[in-house]
């Protein structure tokens, strides 16, 4: 008996000194899908006691230095239940695996944790998981952007924009679309997005365009076990939607689809009065009423082949029609009387896009190949007819049709535990045709074509380096880009070929457990394309667009710094950032004598732009969670044309505050704050707002109901003086979608699966989450 205590006493002991001063490392992986699981938290104790800790990256994996005595793991993640290993059990402490069963009990817990919209600052990201946020109930997408700080969207105009500049590239899953940003939007639901990148500092795997940097819309993928569906509908203030979404997995194939239908009016109001240098006035009041209407459907295929490889089809198609009706008062017109001006006109788009993605993984965790195509066709037809005092002046037909090729081919290899090389290459091909009929009383009937070709051919290669603390990851990437057009009217053409270079460079250093500190640099490019040289484009009675097939390209150096700290109740982040910009492309303007603003975009010259973001989360009391978000950016202007200004800087402040009044019941209520922006011609005075929304739940959760008021107390109108050479203009905009209105909307789960909560996670296939 005492030679066998004697013998437990050495065994123990041996354990626990084999467990002092090692690294170990490892991942954590779904027990049904097997696919592995980001942010996780891996936990060290010595039997009650915590030792250390971390969690997963967004690979899944895990490292962690031990110096203490301790007794086992404990690994947990939101839908899964905790697992306990003891260190004896583990065989090789270089390749752990850790495997999490789904939770069948958590469902609750899940679903009070998702009311919270979190971030989170990575090497080259900040990635933004909107869970089920109630300021984002029945929304839009565009409208959810607009509960974003580090993304500036106008509602009203339709403007999107990252860090105070428009030149920002918008991906959906990672891939390019023929649509207009934000027409792209507006057309997806907030709740079917699981989560927005901000790739500020995109790595050299990323397509060199949008000098700002990258925002990377990641759509949820149905994929949990067996059939699940879900029922949602909204009305609200001249708007209303329904729709179904859900699938049905068979562990072999999962098919899943989305079909929503999205109404919508607006009678937004807007006053200007223009003064002109030689003394004429101008103003006009002018009502904006518009209609939409969008149809929706999406779905998929994923073939699970065997445990390596994996093939999803995806077929997205999307009706979008819309109606403007515009009676425009003039008055103070010089040497007329007053009168009034009428626009009617609407936009129809059709689009589809289809997606073939294959991957066949390897030995080893992050060793795999992946092939991907997008096929995308935007048609767009665009009518329009005028009338001064109901006197027919010229009706036109605009057409848009834009076809784009996309294909994609990634490549991932460890070298060693601590060395991950990525390679690949894509190439985009891109071919529109517009027209435009026009029909002028009085005049010949016209009829002009533009075409446009483009194809985009890009290599990249990528280090990732660990070496303790610090992460290195270096990149660089090749473009070629080709581009031809023709104005068949005229036969002007254009030929433009472009190669170039774009490096990254990207340093993460973990401090410890609830500090990081991130840096980073990327070159990037804002080539001409066709929305700059295409002769036949928007325009009304307001503004119209005019074509510069002599532009140049624009390119960006940009540094950036980030800081993130992450506690138990508080959590705040700081980023800092400088841009250089060289033969800057900017969008002139100038408002002609019949007063119409004509844009142009121009080369002007260099730009120094640098920001700071901050946010701070705080959680007051157990049923209290406060946030904090903040930005401020500025740019100096050295040009060698004229401009109203050359100091250039926007702010935005965001004060939200959620509260779980109980279990069934919670509410948020956010206060929206943009000081004054000064832009090239004009400036916008500052304004606020205050957002409510309440969310109820019923029927053990398979019904909630929610309610969302924008705008509560109805101030939140745009005043903006824009300064030309010869004019100055002062505009009091009442956008409908931003000033007081509500929503009342409602999901329910028709279907739910009674056992696993989940069959896979969701594949996040690039290694930064993003595919070109």
């Amino acid at each position: 008996m005492r030679l066998l205590i004697l013998l437990l006493f050495f065994g123990l002991t041996s354990s626990y000194v084999n467990a002092q001063n090692e690294t170990y490392q490892g991942v954590v992986v779904d027990d049904n899908s097997k696919e592995t699981i980001p942010f996780a938290t891996v936990a060290i104790y010595n039997d009650f006691v915590l030792i250390t800790g971390t969690t997963t990256d967004e690979n899944g994996q895990f490292k962690l230095k031990v110096a203490e005595d301790f007794t086992h793991f404990e690994v947990s993640f939101i839908g899964y239940e905790n697992t306990k290993v003891q260190f004896t059990e583990i065989q090789n402490l270089k390749n752990i695996r850790f495997v999490l069963t789904p939770s069948i009990t958590a469902l609750d817990e899940v679903v009070v944790q998702g009311e919270q919209t979190t971030s989170q600052l990575k090497i080259d990201r900040k990635i933004i998981n909107l869970g089920a946020d109630l300021q984002q109930a029945g929304a839009t997408t565009l409208d959810a952007f607009d509960q974003i700080t580090e993304i500036q969207t106008d509602l009203g105009t339709g403007s999107l924009s990252l860090r105070g500049s428009g030149n920002v590239r918008l991906l959906i899953n990672g891939k390019p679309s023929s649509m207009n940003p934000t027409e792209l939007l507006e057309q997806l639901p907030a709740s079917s997005v699981q989560r927005v990148e901000i790739i500020t500092s995109p790595s050299a795997k990323n397509q060199a365009d949008g000098l700002s940097g990258i925002i990377n819309v990641i759509l949820k993928k149905n994929g949990t076990k067996g059939l699940n569906m879900n029922l949602n509908a909204g009305a609200g203030t001249m708007r209303y939607s329904y729709g179904v979404d859900g699938n049905y997995n068979l562990s072999w194939l999962n098919f899943r689809w989305n079909l929503s239908q999205t109404g919508r009016g607006m009678n937004s109001k807007q006053s200007i009065s223009q003064l002109y240098d030689n003394g004429n006035t101008r103003d006009f009041f002018a009502p904006h009423d518009f209609y939409g209407l969008s149809k929706r459907l999406d779905t998929g295929l994923d073939f699970f082949i065997n445990e390596n490889n994996e093939l999803s089809v995806g077929l997205d198609y999307t009706r979008d029609f819309h109606g403007f009706f515009n009676d425009t008062f003039y008055s103070n017109v010089p040497d007329r009387e007053d009168y009034v001006y009428t626009r009617n006109s609407s936009h129809d788009h059709e689009t589809t896009n289809f997606n073939v993605n294959y991957r066949t993984k390897f030995t080893g965790e992050n060793h795999f190949l992946e092939f991907d195509y997008q096929f995308s066709n935007n048609d767009n037809l665009l009518p329009a007819i005028d009338f001064e005092e109901d006197v027919f002046l010229f009706n036109e037909d605009r057409k848009n049709d834009n076809i784009l090729n996309a294909i994609a081919l990634d490549y991932s290899l460890p070298l060693t535990e601590k060395i991950l090389v990525e390679a690949g290459g894509s190439w985009n091909g891109r071919n529109l045709t517009s027209s435009l009929f026009t029909n002028l009383a009085g005049a010949p009937e016209s009829f002009d074509v533009f075409k446009y070709d483009e194809s985009l051919l890009g290599i990249y290669g990528l280090t990732n380096i660990t070496s303790g603390k610090l992460t290195y990851q270096v990149g660089l990437r090749y473009e070629n880009l080709i581009s031809n057009s023709i104005n068949l009217s005229n036969s002007q053409t254009t030929d433009l070929k472009f190669s170039n270079l774009f490096p990254s460079l990207h340093i993460s250093y973990t401090i410890n457990e609830t500090n990081t500190l991130n840096m980073g640099y990327s070159r990037r490019v804002s080539r001409p394309n066709f929305r700059n040289i295409n002769p036949f484009q928007a325009r009304n009675q307001y503004f119209e667009w005019v074509a510069n097939p002599s532009l140049r390209p624009e390119f960006s150096n940009n540094l950036e710094t980030n800081y993130q700290y992450n506690g138990e109740k508080l959590s705040a982040s700081a980023a800092f950032f400088y841009r250089y910009r060289t033969d800057v492309i900017e969008r002139l303007q100038n408002i002609d004598a019949e007063g119409v603003l004509r844009n142009v975009f121009d080369n002007i010259g260099e730009k120094h732009s640098y920001g700071v973001e901050a946010s701070m989360s705080y959680k007051l009391m157990d049923f209290w969670n406060s946030q904090l978000f903040a930005n401020y950016y500025h740019t100096t202007v050295d040009q060698d044309i004229f401009l109203s200004w050359d100091e250039l800087y926007s702010s935005n402040l965001i004060f939200k505050n959620t509260f779980k009044i109980s279990k069934a019941l919670s509410a948020d209520i956010s206060y929206r704050q943009n000081f004054k922006t000064q832009n090239v011609f004009d400036f916008i005075d500052a304004r606020n707002r205050i957002d409510v929304a309440v969310r109820l739940k019923l029927l053990e959760n398979r019904l909630a109901m929610n309610l969302r008021i924008v705008d509560l107390l109805d101030n939140n109108l745009m005043y903006r003086t824009a300064v030309t050479q010869n004019v100055t203009q002062n505009e009091v905009w009442r956008f409908q979608s931003q000033t007081f209105g509500f929503l009342l909307s409602a999901s329910y789960k028709l279907f739910q699966n009674k056992g696993r909560t989940r069959n896979r996670k969701n594949r996040n296939y690039q290694y930064g989450g993003t595919t070109d």
